[in-house]
């Protein structure tokens, strides 16, 4: 069997900012485009909704690799996240408990040889039937990254994933599309909010809609998950995900402590600053810098702040009444992510 993810001409909008309030980045800056993204169907299913934004670098192709050719194993573990909540620091701790840590730099998944690769990534690529064959014949349990819909992980497999605070995750993914070329994007703060965040144009999509399907999947016992809270991660250092994780992947020898302290944002920045690791094996520094930027100003940097409740300088009053007007509409149709967060905290 195969699948045609059909195609669809990116959606692109125009937003008049000129008149607007909020500080602009570039002189004279009066429209901009969303960031380059694209759009597929979010799920393998036939006529499945065509509303799911990838980087440039996952592609339709690369999709239809993972369904048409990619071999699932029940013992498959996928770190599934919405970009921007925790991926790297959740991975950096796998990596730590299975003893499988790059020697210098941080890992993105772009080299098949890393821990957990990032599956799509290695799909999307022209030597994908090498990548496969390599996947094939690695050990079990498999681990894998992945910021698609629940819909484009093809089963079986098990699911780790670290949700965040919305609003800090937005503010991490502006600082994300500006710093990175591949988005070609230069949009303000408020244009990244209104026009790319609350109307689902960010990578992997509507915020809500994406944890919404993992999440009713994990109560309605379709899939075996594991859901982490970021902000639960950074009250007591991680210490209580390392032994979830560890129990949730099998590990029963291994130092909570020790994993704590060489996992935590100091020791991140730092492996982070020696450079993320390439498809090649190799380090590069793209994506270094000790800025990390505010509002007016984005940073580059992959491992920016890390904190939480950074939001607050960046939302004005306005773009709060927005927010929750936009909750409010998505609580109806997004219980569980609800009852995960709490309205209230949605709210802010």
């Amino acid at each position: 069997m195969s699948v045609n993810i059909s195609q669809t001409s990116e959606r692109r909008i125009s937003a008049n900012i000129s008149q607007t309030s909020e500080p602009q980045i570039s002189a004279n800056l009066s429209q901009t485009s969303d960031p380059k993204m694209n759009c597929m169907s979010r799920s393998f299913d036939v006529g499945a909704t065509e509303d799911f934004y990838t980087s440039t670098i996952i592609t339709k192709n690369g999709m239809e690799n993972v369904f048409n050719h990619f071999l699932p194993r029940n013992s498959d573990i996928y770190v599934a996240t919405y970009p921007k909540s925790g991926t790297t620091w959740t991975i950096s701790i796998m990596e730590h408990l299975v003893k499988k840590v790059p020697e210098k730099g941080i890992s993105f998944g772009f080299s098949a040889e890393e821990f957990s690769p990032w599956l799509e990534l290695a799909a999307s690529q022209e030597n994908w039937r090498s990548r496969f064959s390599k996947f094939e014949k690695d050990a079990s349990p498999r681990f894998f990254k992945s910021h698609t819909t629940l819909g484009l992980i093809k089963q079986p497999a098990r699911i780790i994933q670290c949700l965040r605070n919305p609003l800090d995750t937005f503010v991490s993914a502006w600082h994300h599309v500006r710093g990175k070329e591949v988005f070609e994007y230069n949009g303000s703060w408020n244009h990244f909010f209104t026009k790319v965040m609350l109307e689902g144009k960010f990578e992997s999509g509507d915020w809500f809609d994406y944890h919404e399907e993992f999440l009713k999947a994990s109560q309605e016992g379709k899939i075996e998950a594991l859901f982490l809270r970021y902000e639960d991660m950074k009250k007591d250092n991680a210490i209580s995900a390392i032994h979830e994780l560890a129990k949730f992947i099998g590990v029963e020898s291994y130092d909570a402590e020790e994993i704590s302290r060489a996992t935590n944002f100091t020791k991140m920045k730092e492996k982070s600053n020696q450079g993320h690791i390439e498809k090649n094996g190799s380090l590069s520094d793209v994506l270094v810098s000790q800025e990390v930027g505010d509002k007016n100003t984005p940073s580059k940097a992959h491992i920016r702040k890390g904190i939480i409740g950074d939001w607050k300088n960046y939302l004005s009053d306005s773009e709060l009444n927005l927010w929750r007007n936009y909750v409010q509409m998505k609580k109806e149709t997004c219980p569980h992510v609800i009852d995960f967060f709490s309205l209230e905290d949605l709210l802010c």
